[in-house]
């Protein structure tokens, strides 16, 4: 159901307003409140969340309607009603829609519940358009294929040569982090094991614990140490025996099985 407020000092008018909306638009909106008064309004407003509409005359009781909006932010759309045409653009100003001079005729009332109908359907509809949108930029991004390195450029001594990712065996930190070659070579290279590991395929390579990156085809096999644990042998041969955590060990036998 769609909630209206209605703001007006003037009972005929008030009960004018609510039988038009009856007659109308019954079975889609109901009167949420009538107030006469800037206090009773400014209270409504700050206690409650703003409704999907409201009718308010320009002077109430106690004053002028807008000085409703130096105190509550009112951010839905506003029908003003009035027996004086001077206030029409700072209405329009102040989330009008419409702007409807006293003695309200049917016909007028009429084409402005229309017209926030009809705002109604185009703010709904751009809101489905977006939400597609952005569901259809979230699946090409997930669609979206990584690129990982498919080289890294090494030195050895006075020549630098782009290492093919299929041709390393394994990446290790010892003070400053170093590439292992299948041919046994070592390579420094500049950067973090995490950098390194952000940029190269997680189906080839695993990182097994703080100071190596193993590609998977570098692993001659794979020992029972602890229950539920593992150390991993390398080939070529790393120096440091490689203890898995029962997690690591769980994750790697599932991705070489």
């Amino acid at each position: 159901m769609i909630k209206v407020t209605v703001v007006e000092d003037e009972s005929v008018s008030s009960n004018h307003i609510v039988n038009l909306l009856n007659k109308y638009c019954s079975e889609e909106i109901i009167v949420e409140k009538e107030i006469d008064n800037i206090l009773d309004a400014l209270k409504w407003f700050a206690e409650n969340d703003n409704p999907d509409l409201i009718f308010m005359d320009i002077q109430l009781s106690d004053g002028s309607c807008f000085e409703i909006f130096n105190y509550v932010d009112i951010n839905c759309p506003i029908i003003f009603t009035t027996a004086y045409d001077e206030y029409a653009i700072k209405a329009f100003k102040n989330n009008g829609i419409d702007y409807l001079l006293k003695p309200i005729t049917e016909k007028d009332f009429y084409q402005a519940i229309m017209k926030f109908f009809k705002i109604r359907r185009e703010k709904s509809f751009r809101q489905e358009v977006n939400e597609v949108k952005e569901k259809v930029k979230s699946l090409e991004q997930v669609a979206k294929p990584k690129l990982f390195k498919e080289r890294f450029l090494v030195k050895l001594g006075n020549k630098y040569t782009p290492l093919k990712i299929d041709d390393i065996a394994y990446f290790y930190k010892d003070d400053i982090v170093f590439i292992r070659s299948f041919n046994g070579n070592n390579y420094p290279i500049n950067g973090s094991l995490s950098s390194i590991e952000s940029c190269i395929d997680a189906n080839k390579f695993v990182r097994v614990n703080r100071k190596v990156i193993v590609n998977i085809n570098a692993i001659e096999y794979l020992a029972q140490y602890k229950p539920g644990q593992l150390v991993i042998k390398l080939n070529p041969r790393f120096e440091d025996v490689i203890v898995l955590s029962q997690e690591k060990s769980s994750y790697l036998k599932n991705l070489l099985n």
